[in-house]
């Protein structure tokens, strides 16, 4: 903590360095805090001449604006005014020194900027401390006159301790010099300092103007010299002959000799001067002309031609040549531009890679380790055809996929999908087909291998490819022998939603709507498939009788007491209470057999 952390207004300054000088403070605080207070004064009088003033209470933010500006949220132009001296200090801009060249306030924030003697604030610092010296107008201690410092006071030449200082310093002094050779110095109260000229150099001194003149060259003295511009070209001081700048004659020597010969530079002569023993290392490109049998002795030697491989043997086979070279080899394989002008075709074709077939258009033609390519689409059931048009058309005909194992909730794809891993209870291994069934994320779902880099089966990575898709899981406590159905049948892979539904196979359920057909004795089943729900309505007319065996002649199968109703033992085997003119064909044999009937009946 420093003076400038203090508040101007007493009751504001509760503690000072971390320690608590509020009121009902500690008394074993008193002693710290004092102390304490003691460190920040001597902390600041060791730094009397610079000043960590910011607005004048507490501390006061300096944030960096640019290399050579700070703001401050708060107005600070009459103490941070154009003039004063700064001393800036940043962890990364360590501490530079300068004068305030702008100051003013904008609300809510002062903008001051500098010129520093050297260096800037550097952009590592978000903020800086910004002390300052005496001030420009009316300081305690007086400076010499500056203008660039404002109005200041000016000491008077007389004042004794400036002038004598001055003088003191002024006289006596030398002017230390050095030339290329040797050292001196010239006393400024009683030598005079002079710049001699030499030889092509003047000196003139007139005034306060020196002036150094060079002058110009003659054949007995150095100087400026000038350079005709007929034979000489001058470019940022390079000087160069221009072609042709320099005459034969000109030349100590003109001419060059080659066997007893004499040529002038840049002549020609086209008289044979010199043997081929004289011609070591003569490029080749300047030999031009034609080499006559009678200018050679012997003749060429063949192992001379081209890299020496060639014999004089090998060039006698030319001679035996009734006609162009090319056209002789070319009639070697003109009669009918196949394999049987070779005298050994069989041989020719084995070594072609077409086996011992005789011929290509009648017999099959064996592969091993290649492919046949640039097939056309197929048109005749004996044409051979391509991949591309099996797999289109197998297009469709796909309705289901196995896979090992399926998710039983969101995972993270790139990690839980490698070997080793572990899903419904199933360690995978690579190669493994997943279903990704579950995730919150449903772009994510589908069918994917595993690996160290887990991908979408290439076989479904489409939308097209998973749609209608029948998938079955073989292996897993919850999902093992479970059917998956595709349920998304559009969009594209990462942006649609790709979703799953389970199938489960049942031989019950009700089915709706079915129609029954009448056919001898039994009944046929037609019309609507049968579904797994639903109520089965039999959409038939009246059943005869006679195909209802043990009803009789009843008209219907209800069970009752009422008329046409099937009357049915009840729960202890007992017939129902029924009417007694319910009761039809009795013998008519009295009242007592009638009684005892009825009895019967009830009982």
């Amino acid at each position: 903590m420093t003076i400038s952390n203090y508040s101007t207004t007493a009751s504001n300054n509760t503690s000072i360095n971390g320690i608590n000088i509020s009121e009902g403070m500690s008394p074993s605080d008193v002693n710290n805090s004092i102390r304490s207070q003691l460190a920040d004064v001597r902390s600041g009088f060791n730094d009397k001449e610079w000043f960590l003033l910011g607005d004048g209470d507490q501390t006061t933010t300096f944030n960096r604006a640019s290399a050579s500006s700070v703001t401050v949220a708060s107005n600070i132009t009459s103490t941070y005014h154009v003039g004063r001296r700064v001393k800036i200090i940043g962890s990364a801009t360590g501490t530079i020194f300068g004068k305030i060249a702008t100051s003013s306030f904008s609300s809510p924030n002062t903008t001051v900027t500098f010129t520093f003697d050297s260096g800037t604030i550097n952009s590592g610092d978000s903020t800086v401390d910004v002390y300052v010296g005496s001030p420009a107008t009316n300081p305690a201690i007086p400076v010499l006159h500056d203008t660039s410092l404002g109005t200041s006071q000016v000491l008077p030449p007389s004042q004794g301790s400036v002038k004598t200082y001055v003088d003191a310093q002024i006289t006596g002094q030398d002017l230390d010099f050095a030339g290329d050779t040797g050292t001196s110095a010239v006393d400024l109260d009683s030598q005079t300092f002079t710049i001699a000229g030499g030889e092509g150099i003047d000196t003139t001194a007139s005034g306060q103007t020196l002036t150094i003149a060079g002058e110009d060259a003659t054949t007995s003295n150095k100087g400026i010299a000038s350079f005709s511009s007929d034979n000489f070209s001058v470019s940022s001081g390079a000087v160069t002959i221009k072609n042709g700048g320099v005459e034969n004659a000109e030349l100590v020597n003109s001419t060059v000799n080659y066997g007893g010969v004499s040529l002038a530079l840049g002549g020609s002569d086209t008289t044979p001067a010199f043997n081929l023993s004289d011609a070591t290392n003569y490029p080749t490109s300047s030999l031009t002309g034609t080499i006559s049998n009678s200018q050679l002795a012997t003749g060429i030697d063949a192992t001379k031609i081209a890299d020496g491989s060639v014999t004089n043997s090998e060039f006698q086979f030319i001679n035996t040549l009734s006609s162009n070279a090319q056209t002789q080899l070319d009639g070697k394989l003109t009669a009918s531009n196949n394999l049987s002008d070779v005298a050994n075709a069989g041989t020719s074709r084995t070594n072609l890679g077409l086996g011992t077939i005789s011929t290509q258009a009648s017999s099959n033609v064996a592969i091993t380790g290649g492919s046949i390519t640039g097939l056309g689409s197929p048109s005749n059931g004996s044409d051979a055809t391509t991949k591309t048009y099996v797999d289109n058309l197998v297009t469709g005909l796909k309705t289901r996929t196995i896979v090992r194992v399926a998710t039983t909730g969101n995972v993270t794809i790139s990690s839980a999908l490698q070997s080793g891993q572990t899903i419904d209870g199933i360690s995978l291994s690579n190669g493994d087909k997943v279903l990704v069934k579950s995730q919150s994320n449903q772009t994510q779902n589908g069918v994917y291998i595993v690996a160290g880099s887990p991908a979408r089966d290439p076989e479904f990575d489409t939308v097209d490819e998973l749609a209608g898709q029948m998938i079955i899981v073989k292996e897993g406590s919850i999902n093992a022998d479970s059917f998956f159905l595709c349920t998304t049948d559009s969009g594209s892979i990462g942006s649609a939603n790709i979703t799953f539904t389970q199938v489960t196979p049942s031989s019950g359920g009700t089915v709706t709507q079915v129609g029954i057909a009448q056919s001898g004795s039994e009944f046929t089943i037609s019309g609507s498939p049968i579904t797994t729900s639903g109520n089965i309505t039999l959409g038939v007319g009246t059943i005869a009788n006679t195909k209802i065996s043990g009803l009789g002649t009843a008209s219907t199968k209800a069970v009752g007491t009422s008329a046409d109703n099937v009357v049915q033992l009840d729960g202890s085997a007992r017939l129902p209470a029924v009417d007694g003119s319910q009761l039809t064909n009795l013998p008519s044999t009295g009242a007592t057999n009638g009684f005892a009937i009825a009895m019967a009946i009830a009982l």
